[in-house]
């Protein structure tokens, strides 16, 4: 071994009791600075949630579609106004800087991420923990408030869109139905197969003729090949004025259907343990990182001892010799 090496294991093996005394008063003191009386304690409320009920506007996993919805500025600003949140982390809200503050403190304490299960991980930390559940729980709330809003918003324009297109259809079979009374008040044209088939029957019954039937076989030449086209055209519009009532009827019934967008597979947790300090963590640091300090302290100062005795020997020995 080589012998620097030695002479520091020397220095440590000869120093080890005031090594071992001055770790042992940092793990206690390490123990006494993190009571609460000195470091206010922080709790984490955590809760992991599922996407449900959302729609694919996208390449985007459902799971990636929430999380941005997560991560959005309505959820810090509904957060913000539901739990007066300036007061609770005491930001001067008459300085122009106040939401930059508040961003900052929000990020610090709220931790959003997707997990390797496809469920997203909701994290928050504060001094009470109530209040780190209670946010938790408010994230979500957030969430699903504004999913729905953006839904409503989407459903809504369905609504508005679908009716739109059922009176539309309803104004075209009002019009097409006022022109086959027309063409029957007028002209006597009621069913053109029926009609014809009765005419006829009654014109050879009747060879002299008859005035009202031949007016009757002169409007259906004019006007009969018009109705039966106003007939199918009405049938036509009928059947679509159906499919656009059932299509109506059940956008309506979407925008009216309150519904969750947010399935929990784990609750916010109640934090009875706090998240930081880990007393035994800083315990642990304090007393590696206060040993080593000591090892080298110790060490660095007998070198220099050492040295500084040496120096002293030598000048003392160069002046007895001069003299």
């Amino acid at each position: 071994m080589d012998k620097s090496n030695i002479e520091i294991f020397r220095v440590l093996f000869f120093r080890k009791k005031h090594i071992l005394l001055i770790s042992l008063i940092a793990i206690v003191l390490a123990y006494v600075f993190t009571m609460p009386l000195f470091i206010k304690p922080i709790y984490k409320s955590t809760a992991y949630i599922y996407p449900a009920n959302l729609g694919l506007y996208s390449e985007e996993s459902q799971t990636e579609q929430m999380l941005q919805f997560l991560q959005s500025n309505d959820i810090r600003q509904y957060l913000y106004k539901k739990y007066n949140l300036a007061q609770h982390y005491k930001i001067d809200t008459l300085k122009k800087t106040h939401m930059f503050a508040y961003d900052e403190i929000y990020d610090k304490k709220v931790g959003i991420s997707i997990t390797k299960y496809e469920s997203v991980e909701i994290k928050v930390e504060d001094r009470n923990p109530d209040t780190a559940r209670i946010l938790v729980n408010g994230i979500i709330e957030a969430v699903n408030w504004l999913i729905e809003k953006e839904h409503r918003e989407k459903y809504a324009d369905d609504v508005k869109n679908s009716k739109i297109y059922l009176d539309f259809k309803t104004r075209d079979i009002d019009s097409t139905q006022k022109v086959l009374d027309e063409l029957s008040s007028k002209y006597g044209v009621v069913d053109m197969r029926i009609q014809l088939k009765e005419a006829a029957r009654s014109y050879y019954k009747d060879m002299n003729g008859n005035a009202k039937l031949t007016e009757l076989i002169t409007n259906l030449g004019k006007y009969g090949v018009e109705f039966v086209k106003m007939s199918a055209y009405l049938e036509n519009q009928v059947r679509e004025y159906a499919m656009a009532v059932t299509e109506y009827q059940k956008h309506l019934s979407e925008l009216n259907y309150k519904k969750s967008f947010v399935a929990m597979a784990s609750k916010p947790t109640y934090p009875v343990v706090a998240s930081w300090p880990k007393r035994t963590i800083v315990m642990i640091i304090t007393g590696i990182s206060v040993f080593i300090l000591a090892c080298i302290y110790f060490v660095f100062i007998d070198k220099a001892k050492f040295v500084y005795q040496q120096v002293t020997s030598k000048n003392t020995k160069e002046s007895g010799s001069s003299n």
